[in-house]
């Protein structure tokens, strides 16, 4: 299942349930599939996301996989054919840049099932 997060403060995207649960419950949120956040409660869901992300322990210290490689995504010591995990920091990038815009701009955040 998909979950779809919406904005009118930016562009919606779309992430499968498990990522979409675990980013919701660092949010605060639980598990739910279906809620919305917005005015002091997006400034505690953004920051709660924040803090939990920056305490994963595979967190290159930044959300940006450009910046964790070159710019082109080759590594020379990458063997092509093992799949690369995405860490959980780059997963959480569009939903805390969502957040973010929506807190500078006094809107909110909704998601829902696809």
């Amino acid at each position: 299942m998909l979950i779809k997060f919406y904005s009118e403060q930016s562009a919606e995207f779309v992430m499968l349930d498990s990522t979409a649960k675990q980013l919701l419950t660092m949010m605060g949120h639980g598990d739910s599939t279906e809620g919305s956040v917005s005015g002091e409660a997006l400034n505690s869901a953004l920051d709660r996301l924040s803090s939990a992300i920056a305490r994963e322990p595979d967190s290159s210290g930044s959300a940006n996989p450009d910046e964790q490689k070159g710019a082109d995504g080759w590594d020379e010591d990458d063997d092509a054919d093992d799949p690369e995990e995405v860490a959980i920091p780059a997963r959480a990038a569009p939903l805390i840049d969502m957040l973010g815009r929506a807190k500078d701009e006094d809107g909110y955040v909704m998601w829902r099932p696809e």
